[in-house]
């Protein structure tokens, strides 16, 4: 059949009829209906329609795949600059698109120049081509080492184009780019010069922009990112024998000295099963283990002289050892080395040197980086337009093509691709530089307690994107468990805030507790359960909001769990302080279930958030508002109140009993008064937070009425299904709760209970929107009593306006006819849980 038989339809339902006598029926049948016989079954008919679909048919229009030969027969390397930017603002824009949730074959990858960068030889393109692939490379390999991108691995995954690039070192790249930066500003100049217009200066220095952009990116990411993740050069390290690692680039024939070790370790006679420990036994087994060394160090040595080729240029970060300049002086180090007395210092050697994110130069690098993507969003104007002004998807430039890399589309359902215009994109990188500068300053600051490390990564992740999600993770937890790759592990924030604020026992020095072996090994299993509880939800932060709430579901009930250890420790405190004699029964101790409650205040702050992810999701609707806000305010916000409040006693109480607190001497009074006013610092937060959580739980009863009152108006409606319609729902939004145990496991009878919901139903309307506006104003008052003028209280300057805007919206509702109006819920893009009512 001719290609040209496929771009025409043929009617073949007659033929289906003859040859089909059961087809009787089909010429009644109705549009979307479909025939099938035994040999013509579902699979087939599902087959037959995706065939010559451009949805579902990527070989449809891929009869000729643009090359990047074509795209040079076009006009890719004329003498054009306003192209040349608009093809690299066209090729970031599809970097954007690609981290928003499409795949590479259908964004990043339909630019030719991308999979042909070795054949490039234009001097701006082939230095921004190769940038752009490694910055693409780097960002997936940082994704996939975090692993916290779930929801779309077939579309992140860069398939067989990576697996066969052939990889320019940073430094090199940022060289030529480099180069080509100062070979724009000289051309921008001399064609100035000979014009006597701006513009050529303008253009040039865009174009030398989009360089500088890509080469500050690579260069944060090298700063925040260990080598292993960043670098596809890391010079990994393998162990042969003993504890000398070699490289596996510097030996050329490895399995050569495998087999060599083997043999050697055949031919060494056994050991005795029992170990003799005399002294001339011992000395034996030293001075065997020095001459496994010096063998070892003696393959290394080997292996650097018979290696025929020189390993890779290493990155910027990789210096040489300065000891190898002078051999002399670096057999005597070995020798040295090789008697060494210390038989358990070998083992050192096998712990790589741990990875410490560098902030210091990445915020300087990140602070550039900012001045340059607003650079690059003033002058995306000076690039070619499209037709019609409309960027589409870029097919109108040269080198891109939407089948370019058809062979590396996903196989799964298609999906529509949304290509942001070169605006956008321009705005999205300059908003992804901010976020980079926020993650080279913050983190640092954010882990003095657990309170103030889980707070900025929840602010961070509400509107960062996969790439700025991941890096942070990488940025705190860049190899192991230890924070920002140190020697502080998430056990010290935890401690930190629980001394800070409830101050178990076990934790004061002057307490029998503090020495109780027991008590001692009882904290500590609560310690590392903590732990690994705050390292798994610090990496949920690093997924999307649906994913995060999902893994908080599972942090819930591990949560919970925790509550068993922390009640374990607390009867052995108990058991102790009786026994000591310094307590008559365990409500006399100053610290009574201090832990437990630490425990339960964090557990109510997941909940909150659990909550506001909901809300930032559009996950609840309006007549679900009434129980909804009921638990905010009723069992959330008043039991924060509570733990806060018993924090403020348990201090309170803890440094009355201390013996600094009423001692007279005077070489003592400086750390007492130190001691004081750190004591009154955290008092004046805790009020704060108390009053804070107070003008909460008004705020929500204020909205449980609103919320009445708009569904008895029939604003709001219901739908259909009576009480029991109302309990199932109930049920299924309290569901992730239902293990946790009273207060926080509510039931429909107790909301009903404690809300009254059907007497509100029967109140006198004014009556009802009275009292919601007093709830608003005793709300506002409360919050009016708080300092909103520093930054760090702008939630609360928020929240002020957001009663306000209710108030007006109460007394709108008992004046106003509300026929032709429209009244609806509008949330704050900030405090998306806490909605005002708007009537236009």
């Amino acid at each position: 059949m001719s290609h040209e038989s496929f771009s025409s339809y043929v009617k073949v339902s007659f033929l289906l009829i003859a040859n089909n006598p059961s087809c009787t029926n089909f010429a009644g049948l109705s549009v979307g209906e479909m025939v099938t016989t035994p040999k013509f079954t579902l699979l087939e008919v599902m087959s037959a329609i995706e065939l010559m679909e451009p949805k579902m048919d990527v070989g449809v229009g891929a009869s000729h795949l643009k090359t990047l030969d074509d795209a040079i027969a076009d006009g890719l390397y004329g003498d054009d600059m306003p192209m040349q930017l608009a093809v690299m603002d066209a090729t970031l824009a599809m970097v954007v698109a690609w981290l928003e949730g499409s795949s590479l074959g259908t964004t990043v990858w339909t630019n030719v120049m991308l999979a042909n960068v070795a054949k490039i030889t234009h001097p701006l393109f082939h230095p921004f081509a190769a940038g752009i692939n490694l910055l693409v490379r780097n960002i997936y390999s940082l994704v996939n080492n975090v692993g916290n991108l779930e929801e779309l691995p077939e579309d992140f995954n860069p398939q067989n184009l990576f697996n066969n690039q052939t990889w320019m070192h940073r430094r090199d790249i940022i060289i030529m780019m480099r180069e080509q930066m100062h070979a724009l500003e000289r051309q921008g100049a001399s064609w100035s010069k000979e014009t006597g217009s701006r513009r050529a200066v303008e253009i040039c220095t865009a174009c030398s922009a989009r360089l500088e952009f890509v080469t500050l990116m690579l260069d944060i990411m090298s700063y925040l990112m260990p080598p292993e993740i960043e670098n596809p050069h890391f010079d990994h390290k393998i162990y042969v024998g003993g504890h000398e690692p070699i490289s596996e680039k510097d030996y050329e024939d490895l399995e050569k000295l495998r087999l060599e070790d083997a043999e050697e370790q055949r031919e060494e006679p056994k050991e005795d099963t029992v170990e003799d420990t005399s002294p001339g036994k011992k000395e034996h087994k030293k001075n065997g283990k020095k001459q496994k060394r010096k063998k070892n160090k003696k393959h290394a040595k080997q292996a650097k002289k018979e290696s025929p080729k020189t390993s890779p240029t290493k990155p910027e970060e990789e210096k040489p050892n300065s000891s190898s300049a002078n051999p002399a002086e670096s057999e005597d180090v070995d020798d040295e080395e090789e008697y060494m007395e210390d038989e358990d210092d070998c083992s050192s050697c096998d712990d790589p040197a741990q990875f410490t994110p560098n902030f210091q130069f990445a915020a300087v690098l990140s602070d550039r980086l900012i001045q340059i993507s607003h650079l690059i969003k003033n002058t995306v104007i000076l690039g070619r337009r499209g037709p019609d002004n409309e960027d589409g998807d870029y097919k109108w430039l040269m080198p891109f093509d939407s089948k370019a890399c058809v062979r590396m589309i996903p196989a799964c359902f298609p999906r529509s691709v949304k290509y942001p215009t070169r605006m956008e994109a321009a705005v999205w990188w300059t908003e992804c530089a901010q976020r980079i500068y926020d993650l080279s300053r913050l983190p640092p600051k954010s882990t003095k307690d657990i309170n103030m490390l889980f707070f900025f990564a929840q602010q961070f992740t509400v509107k960062s994107c996969v790439f700025t999600r991941s890096l942070l993770q990488v940025i705190m937890f860049p190899t192991d468990a230890h924070l920002m790759g140190g020697n502080t592990t998430c056990a010290e924030p935890i401690e930190d805030s629980l001394k800070n604020n409830f101050m178990p026992q076990v934790l004061d020095k002057d307490s029998p507790v503090h020495d109780d072996p027991l008590a001692r090994q009882l904290y500590l299993n609560f310690l590392n359960q903590m732990s690994k509880l705050a390292v798994n939800v610090y990496s949920s932060f690093g997924c999307n909001l649906s994913r995060q709430r999902d893994r908080l579901e599972m942090a819930l009930e591990e949560l919970a769990h925790i509550q068993f250890y922390a009640g374990q420790v607390e009867k052995r405190t108990d058991e102790v302080m009786i026994a000591a004699k310094m307590i008559d029964c365990k409500e006399q101790n100053s610290s009574f279930h201090s832990i437990a409650s630490f425990v339960f205040h964090n557990l109510v702050g997941i909940i909150h958030y659990y909550f506001e992810l909901g809300f930032r999701m559009d996950l609840f609707v309006p007549y679900e508002f009434p129980y909804i806000f009921w638990f905010l305010g009723e069992i959330d916000a008043k039991w924060m109140m509570t733990t806060m409040e018993r924090s403020q006693e348990i201090q309170l109480n803890y440094w009355k009993g201390s013996s600094l607190s009423t001692t007279l001497n005077q070489r003592r009074q400086k750390e007492k008064q130190a001691r004081e006013a750190d004591l009154k610092r955290r008092f004046v937060v805790h009020q704060f937070n108390v009053l804070n959580q107070y003008a909460i739980s008004l705020i929500c009863e204020g909205i449980v009425k609103l919320s009445v009152i708009l569904i008895r108006k029939g604003i709001v409606r219901v739908p259909d299904g009576g009480d029991e319609a109302e309990r199932l729902r109930f049920e299924r939004r309290f569901e992730p709760l239902q293990n946790l145990g009273p207060p926080l496991n509510v039931n429909y009878e107790q909301f009903k209970a404690k809300t009254r919901i059907d007497e509100l139903y029967q109140v006198e309307m004014n009556d009802l929107i009275d009292a919601a506006a007093e709830n608003f104003n005793q709300a506002k008052a409360n919050l009016e009593q708080l300092d909103n003028t520093v930054e760090q209280n702008r939630t609360n300057f928020e929240l002020l306006q957001i009663t306000k805007s209710n108030m007006v919206a109460c007394r709108l509702l008992k004046m106003m006819n509300l026929e032709g109006r429209k009244v609806e819920w509008t949330y704050p893009e900030q405090l998306p849980m806490y909605p005002y009512l708007s009537i236009k």
